[in-house]
């Protein structure tokens, strides 16, 4: 089974009833942050990992629940230099089959669990083919995304308006939504837990998260040098036992039973997301 396991991890979790579980996170003014504990269980107990980065960057493992992150890593106010980098390149000026094809397959998905359609947000909504693709199926969308660019093109190509925002400013009130979508979006953020909790907060019981995020279990097994993980945009390295772990702490039950095959193979045989050697 290792040696099949997929590069991405795709996940789905209904909010069960009740409130989340609470978290407090922390900032640092510094062009660069070094944290003192792990952002997601709090815990103290956190060290180098195995491979590490070019400097100034640096990887830490948490002791306590296994999580990968960066530290030293660039706070909140420092990321838009490297992200301008990235997408300078972004010259998109037509529309994706691909996109609209993948877009349309996790509708399928919603409506295994929603026969009715409902109301949905996605988060990170890019150019908009999700929700484009879930307005056609019946449903109500809501969508929040940073990049301008994209938000254009949405208004553009699917006459979408998009919110530019982040979650935790979303003008929505709680127990708004049937559903909410993050794809490859956690790992970018500063504060998982926070995101977790708000996306519980805004769903109503029953609801349900969909998401995907790299699996930096796959990553050594795909030979792949710990300077191609996307650092520093990319700040938090799930495997499947720690996504799962995360979101069932916070009130979420999981509905996919390969990522929990895996969480629970991660979990007997010890896997680590670089060699043995490293």
């Amino acid at each position: 089974p290792a040696s099949r396991m997929p590069t991405s991890q795709e996940l789905r979790a209904k909010r069960m009833s009740g409130n989340a579980a609470t978290h407090q996170s922390s900032s640092n003014p510094a062009r660069l942050e070094t944290l003192q504990q792990c952002p997601l269980c709090q815990s103290a107990a956190i060290s180098k990992a195995p491979v590490q980065p070019s400097p100034p960057f640096g990887l830490m493992q948490c002791g306590a629940c296994g999580m990968v992150f960066l530290s030293p890593r660039p706070p909140v106010d420092a990321m838009k230099p490297y992200y301008d980098a990235f997408y300078e390149g972004d010259k998109e000026h037509q529309k994706n089959a691909r996109q609209e094809r993948r877009a349309q397959r996790h509708v399928r998905r919603l409506a295994s669990h929603f026969p009715t359609p409902g109301r949905l947000l996605d988060v990170g909504a890019g150019d908009g083919y999700l929700l484009d693709a879930a307005r056609t199926a019946g449903w109500q969308v809501e969508g929040l995304e940073l990049s301008e660019p994209r938000v254009a093109r949405a208004r553009e190509w699917f006459n979408l308006s998009l919110h530019s925002c982040d979650l935790a400013s979303a003008p929505f009130e709680p127990a708004s939504f049937e559903a909410i979508s993050m794809f490859q979006l956690i790992e970018h953020v500063h504060d998982p837990k926070a995101v977790f909790m708000r996306v519980h907060q805004l769903l109503k019981p029953g609801g349900v998260m969909m998401l995907s995020t790299p699996n930096v279990l796959a990553y050594s097994r795909k030979s792949r040098d710990v300077n191609s993980w996307r650092i520093p945009r990319h700040l938090f390295f799930f495997t499947p036992k720690t996504l799962v772990r995360n979101v069932e702490q916070i009130g979420f039950q999981v509905l996919r039973r390969p990522l929990k095959f895996y969480a629970t193979l991660e979990e007997r045989l010890g896997w680590q997301p670089w060699s043995t050697t490293a």
